[in-house]
Order: C-alpha cells, then sequence, then structure tokens
C-alpha cells in the first residue's frame, strides 16, 4: 500500500486548526496558551527538522525590547537559551537572535484577526539582532563588514560588502513571519481590500512574510517583472491572493523548512549579552572578601 503524503499533511494541518479552536474554549488565557503550545509542538516536531525547537511565548533583544505574545516560536534548540517563568507560554521569553520563525494560528481569519496579525508582526520585526561592525581578519584588508551564521551552525563568516549581515534590507537575515489560518470569514475582495489596508499601515520590514488559509488559498508578494513570488513589500509590486483549496499547508511547510536550512543569523557570542552581568569582578583585598594563603 503506498503512503499519500500530501493527504497525510493536510490531515495533520486540519487536526492542528481544529484543535486550536477547541483549545479558545479553555476558561483562562493561561490555559488557553497552554493546550495551544503542547498542539503545536506535538504537531510540527514530526515534520520540522530535529535542530529546531518550537514553543510559544515571547521574543526580546539585547536592547530591552519585547514582542507580543506569540503562538508559534521555532528557534535554534542548540544555541538558543530560553528564560521561562512558571513553565507559562506568557511568561516565557526567546533572544531573537536564536529565532527563526514565528506564526500565529487561527481558525477563522475575520478583519479583526487579520489587523492582530500585522500588529503581532510589527512587534516581532522591531526587534534588533545585536550586530557587529568587525574589521576584516585577512592580512592585508582592512575592510569593515558585518559576520553572520547560517542556522544551527556555531560558525560564522565574514564576506563581501554584498555578503554581510543586513537585518535591515534582506530577507534571508530577518525572523519569517507567517499566519495559518482554517477558514476565511471574508469574502475574497473584502480579505484583499482589508490586507491592503493593514499593509500600508507597516514599514519596511514590518509587515507578515505569508498567510497560508487552509481551505481557502495563499496571499503572498510578488515581483511581476520578474514573475516570481517574493516575502518583502520592498522587493515586490503587488501582492497576490491565490484562490485554491488543496497544498495551501504544503507550501508554508515547504517555505519553512527551506527558511531554516538558508536563513542566517548574528555570530553565537550575541547571545552574552543576554547572559552576563555586565559587570567586572573586582578585588579588593581585606576590604570585599577573605583570602587565605595555601
Amino acid at each position: 500500500m503506498s503512503f499519500d503524503f500530501k493527504k497525510y499533511i493536510n490531515h495533520l494541518a486540519e487536526e492542528l486548526i481544529r484543535n486550536f479552536d477547541y483549545a479558545s474554549n479553555a476558561t483562562t488565557p493561561v490555559l488557553i496558551g497552554s493546550a495551544k503550545e503542547k498542539e503545536v509542538i506535538r504537531k510540527l516536531e514530526m515534520l520540522l527538522p530535529n535542530s529546531v525547537g518550537i514553543g510559544s511565548g515571547c521574543i526580546i533583544d539585547s536592547y530591552g525590547n519585547c514582542s507580543k505574545q506569540i503562538d508559534i516560536i521555532i528557534y535554534e534548540k542548540e544555541f538558543c537559551p530560553v528564560f521561562c517563568i512558571n513553565e507559562s507560554p506568557e511568561t516565557t521569553y526567546y533572544p531573537c537572535e536564536g529565532v527563526i520563525a514565528v506564526g500565529e494560528v487561527k481558525s477563522s481569519l475575520t478583519s479583526r484577526e487579520l489587523e492582530n496579525i500585522f500588529e503581532k508582526s510589527k512587534s516581532v520585526k522591531k526587534l534588533i539582532r545585536h550586530s557587529e561592525l568587525k574589521k576584516s581578519g585577512f592580512p592585508g584588508n582592512d575592510k569593515m563588514y558585518y559576520s553572520f551564521r547560517k542556522y544551527n551552525s556555531k560558525t560564522s563568516f565574514e564576506g563581501s560588502r554584498d555578503e554581510n549581515y543586513d537585518q535591515k534590507n534582506k530577507f534571508l537575515d530577518q525572523i519569517f513571519f507567517f499566519s495559518l489560518c482554517g477558514n476565511l470569514e471574508l469574502n475574497p475582495e473584502t480579505f484583499v481590500n482589508k490586507f491592503e489596508e493593514n499593509l500600508k499601515l507597516c514599514n519596511n520590514n514590518e509587515e507578515i512574510n505569508l498567510i497560508s488559509i487552509l481551505n481557502n488559498g495563499l496571499i503572498f508578494y510578488r515581483n511581476k517583472e520578474e514573475n516570481k513570488i517574493v516575502y518583502l513589500k520592498k522587493d515586490a509590486n503587488s501582492f497576490y491572493f491565490l484562490q485554491q483549496e488543496k497544498e495551501n499547508f504544503q507550501f508554508l511547510l515547504h517555505t519553512i523548512i527551506n527558511y531554516i536550512s538558508s536563513g542566517r543569523t548574528v555570530p553565537v557570542h550575541a547571545f552574552n549579552r543576554y547572559l552576563s552581568t555586565g559587570n567586572s569582578i573586582y578585588i579588593l583585598e581585606g576590604i570585599n572578601g577573605i583570602n587565605r594563603n595555601i
């Protein structure tokens, strides 16, 4: 008997949306968040590489900024520290340097939910990964550069100016933001109009990168001249609502997996900014301690 992978993925997507809907009936926000987090982890861990962790919570940067609470956070399991208080998603924090992709899951997509997704995206995209301008380590090369590394790799690289890490202008150097929805509760024309209204309120790089609506289609950015899908508003001259009932979750999953393997972030020493006390240790003989010779 043959295995139908597409049918299997569709089944998982439908179950994920359904269980998120059930979780929303819990009695308190804490219980709702906990139920959603467990369901997402259980499903996505089946499909995504073992090198990533999946959770829920907020994302922070080392400059004191914090995102709104996010349903799905995909992060580097080996490198990214997770700061958790009382095992609750509302008080779990992930440094942005180790976060690969984030997403919001909605059982139904309405005007209010669409606006909420855009607000969540803005709160994530405003976070700043710590990147240091350094002098090249190669003899005779006095050029300055911002080094980078691939996700889940400890090795960082320096390159040409075109290869520099650039969170502001390069899609692969940013956190990927997506939304997975069950059904569209708006007619297509209204949905496109509402998406345009919210998009106009976004600065460059604050926008959602992709929305997958399980039973209705995909909305993405498009460069018509080059006839290709792009993921940043600044690289596009239009956006497109592709209306289809199948393979919407597969496309999202494929995009996330590609981003995990192709995306870039800053060197791992950036995490030290979260773990360091910021103070040196001073030994003052006879004043702040006891010394005993051995």
